[in-house]
């Protein structure tokens, strides 16, 4: 049973309602009037409304029916003496559930009541779940289309407003041609949606010159007749990122290739400078028969000055000892060359290859290069720990620290784009916190299963 308010302004009429009525089961509220229709509607929030179309004037029903519209969802019924068809046909736009012609018996008044009743909770349900789906599919980070055949759109989550700024209305039946244009994202080619179902990462050009990247995805669906469902996910801040990434890696290998050129350089300058010069010394001492200590002793220097270019490209060291062993000499020599107090840790590092090891030894090396040459620091700390699935290396100095900004595009800085580009080899992880005055801090963490 249900809240009936009843607006009539024929007492004995409204008296005769409301007794059916509450024979019949139902809570009944009494009005007289459009305007106290409207002042209870709001108030008592009835179930269903049995409205008089004329009260105080021929429409006061119908316009007390649509102002109670504007604000509340209540099915109403209206009672009538007029069936011409003017005021049935201005009735129809306040959506009634039904119309009872006076004079009527209860039983069908009754009758009237129920299945505006039940047709207003099966609506009321379906309203419910359609703002469910709604709310649902608004919640999906995803810009949504359904596409007829021909490429119009049916249907559009509140992400396809928000990327065209177009709201709902003016997106239904257009073309989605008119509203988006599709490009391949590799190639830049233009691309027809409609129908495709394997094509993925598009780029979006919006009508402000914005462009979107993203993943698409289509299923052809079949109701009355066939559509697209069309999914459009934002993966911009994804493509910008690996393009930074990539440009970051291209950076790198350019700085790594320059400093491979530096050090051929550099060897090609050592073979000529000391060994060549003490091979032509040996030849011409051979060519003239010279023997004895002479020659020896130019023998011995030619092989020291072989040992220090060797030593360049591939330390014996590393051949011969573990990596503590060859990272404590970096720091002897460091500490014998330098002002900075260079000190060591290390604990449980595993018997590595020969890849991490050169890769370690040289990132070491290249960060007591920059200590010593730019730091002007006083103390710095090196320490290699070992742990079961890791290596933990840190590097500290106590110096003037740097603007670390875009390291990665900014040609002073060979040093940090070496490193880096070395912890990328190895897999690791590589964070540099520094500034003006604060010092440098370099932490490496290098994935290792032993």
């Amino acid at each position: 049973m249900g809240k009936i308010l009843v607006a009539e302004d024929s007492l004995i009429v409204n008296q005769h309602i409301k007794h059916a009525l509450q024979s019949g089961g139902h809570e009944v509220l009494s009005v007289y009037s459009g305007k106290e229709a409207v002042a209870a509607a709001e108030e008592h929030d009835p179930d269903l409304i049995l409205m008089d179309i004329m009260m105080e004037t021929n429409s006061d029903g119908i316009d007390a029916a649509f102002e109670i519209k504007q604000s509340l969802d209540i099915p109403i019924i209206f009672l009538t003496a007029l069936t011409d068809e003017p005021t049935i046909q201005k009735a129809k736009f306040s959506l009634p559930f039904g119309y009872v012609v006076k004079p009527f018996n209860e039983a069908e008044l009754l009758s009237n009541i129920d299945v505006a009743l039940y047709k207003a909770q099966a609506e009321k349900k379906i309203k419910e779940s359609s703002e469910l789906f709604q709310a649902i599919i608004n919640s999906i980070d995803k810009a949504i289309f359904l596409l007829d055949a021909n490429g119009i759109i049916k249907y559009s989550n509140s992400i396809v407003e928000e990327l065209t700024s177009l709201p709902f209305d003016r997106l239904m039946n257009k073309p989605i041609s008119e509203v988006l244009n599709f490009k391949d994202y590799r190639t830049g080619e233009p691309i027809n949606v409609v129908g495709e179902s394997n094509v993925s990462e598009l780029e979006l050009v919006l009508e402000k010159g914005e462009h979107i990247y993203g993943d698409f995805y289509s299923q052809n669906v079949s109701l009355d007749e066939e559509y697209t469902l069309f999914f459009f996910k934002d993966i911009t801040e994804r493509v910008k990122m690996n393009e930074v990434n990539e440009e970051m890696k291209n950076r790198r290998l350019a700085s790594f290739i320059d400093g491979q050129e530096k050090e051929r350089e550099r060897i090609a300058r050592d073979l000529h400078d000391g060994v060549g010069q003490i091979a032509n010394m040996i030849k011409l001492s051979v060519k003239r028969g010279e023997t004895g200590d002479g020659l020896v002793d130019m023998v011995d220097q030619f092989l020291d000055e072989m040992r220090k270019v060797t030593d360049g490209l591939l330390p014996t060291l590393l051949s011969d000892f573990p990596i503590e062993t060859c990272v404590k000499k970096i720091v002897e020599q460091a500490n014998n060359s330098s002002d900075v107090e260079f000190g060591f840790q290390s604990d449980d590092l595993p018997d590595l290859d020969m890849k991490y090891k050169v890769n370690i030894y040289r990132i070491v090396q290249e960060n007591v290069s920059n200590i010593i040459k730019h730091a002007e620091a006083q103390n710095a700390s090196i320490q290699l720990y070992g742990f079961s699935d890791h290596i933990q290396m840190t590097i500290e100095d106590d110096g003037v620290g740097f603007e670390l900004g875009d390291y990665t595009t900014d040609t002073s800085h060979h040093g940090i784009q070496n490193i880096l580009f070395r912890a990328q080899v190895l897999k690791a992880d590589c964070n540099i916190d520094t500034q003006k005055g604060k010092g440098t801090f370099i932490s490496i963490n290098i994935p290792y299963n032993e």
